[in-house]
């Protein structure tokens, strides 16, 4: 894992610019003459700038342990009023909707001066791209987190919390295996969290995948509190919690209600107004195994695309014109799709992580 850099994030927001620059061109200026210099200076733009972001994430300096926080004899810092709320990818929201959008401005330059069979097409792709965005919406959907983490957010702004003390211990992967859909299938469900230790107990803090590792990479072995809502007898199924290190960083997921009981009862812990505290620090993002897929196929079907774009899709055979441009949309969808269930597979590196595996009792 590597830090996130100021190179990075330039790179990265100017190639998604530059790509969504180019994808927006073929409708706005949809009868503009060809050769489309304006379209194929955009598509190189962003090339040049993907590699780029590829190379300066692979040089960011590695992610470390920590400083140490306070030394022991020195007061336990107290809880915070504010709690930041996770952020939000939006580099990763916008690069999967382009790739989405990507076959509808393909239909729409196949489609060139258009004619009736033309703009059917473009309204089938278009309705299916509206189905497929909503569809991938509701499935990343993490608005029930975030409204419950909105309530321990604004329980601590008012002051009142209820907290214990933990050490950081390690990341875990649990599989947990069901009947699938189809007879003779198995479904896996993925569920990742950080192990957080008090009282010879052990809590399970459940976030993101990324977010664990790098929570166990950087603050393993720290200490700090783990917190819940003051109002968390109104909230069903997994409570909101957020550990607050000594050192400042915050870490908000969820945790089993059982688990998190024996601390629930006992008296509200003060939170300080004027203690800051932070995120965990920002990772670059590229991953060879995930990325190369998702920039191939991007990549591959820019170059498909050339050829239209130079000569113009009305001076093309109409049969070449939507067969390279068919080809591009399935080189953007397949390696990509591809990409992205590696992506669901892969786990951060520079920490050890334990991987459990479970299954339904009907099952096992």
């Amino acid at each position: 894992m590597r830090r996130s850099t100021l190179i990075t994030r330039v790179f990265g927001s100017a190639a998604l610019a530059c790509a969504a620059v180019a994808l927006s061109l073929v409708f706005i200026r949809y009868d503009a003459p060809a050769p489309r210099w304006d379209i194929l200076s955009a598509l190189g733009a962003a090339a040049v700038a993907a590699g780029g972001w590829a190379l300066a994430c692979r040089a960011a300096p590695p992610l470390g342990p920590a400083p140490s926080a306070a030394a022991p004899e020195q007061t336990v810092p107290p809880l915070p009023r504010r709690l930041p709320l996770p952020a939000r990818d939006v580099g990763r929201t916008t690069g999967t909707v382009l790739l989405m959008l990507t076959p509808l401005v393909l239909t729409r330059l196949a489609a060139g001066s258009g004619g009736v069979l033309s703009g059917v097409a473009i309204i089938l792709v278009f309705v299916v791209t509206v189905k497929t965005l909503l569809f991938a919406r509701r499935q990343v959907s993490q608005a029930d987190v975030h409204s419950k983490l909105r309530v321990l957010s604004t329980d601590a702004g008012q002051g009142t919390l209820h907290a214990v003390r933990v050490r950081v211990g390690e990341p875990v992967r649990m599989r947990y295996a069901r009947r699938g859909d189809k007879p003779g299938e198995l479904s896996v469900t993925q569920y990742h969290w950080l192990v957080l230790r008090a009282d010879g107990r052990e809590l399970k803090l459940a976030v993101p995948p990324k977010e664990v590792g790098t929570a166990a990479l950087y603050l393993g072995g720290q200490e700090g509190w783990l917190c819940w809502p003051e109002r968390w007898k109104l909230i069903e199924n997994e409570l909101p919690a957020a550990f607050v290190a000594d050192t400042g960083e915050v870490v908000a997921g969820l945790t089993d209600p059982d688990d998190a009981r024996p601390y629930l009862d006992g008296t509200n812990r003060p939170a300080a107004s004027d203690r800051a505290v932070r995120r965990l620090p920002r990772l670059a993002k590229f991953s060879a195994p995930v990325h190369a897929r998702i920039l191939g196929g991007a990549l591959l079907a820019a170059l498909i695309t050339t050829p239209v774009l130079y000569v113009g899709p009305d001076r093309m055979p109409w049969v070449l014109d939507w067969l390279l441009c068919a080809l591009a949309a399935v080189s953007v969808v397949v390696l990509p799709v591809r990409g992205m269930a590696e992506a669901s597979q892969a786990l951060p590196d520079g920490v050890p992580w334990t991987v459990q595996e479970e299954s339904d009792p009907s099952i096992a």
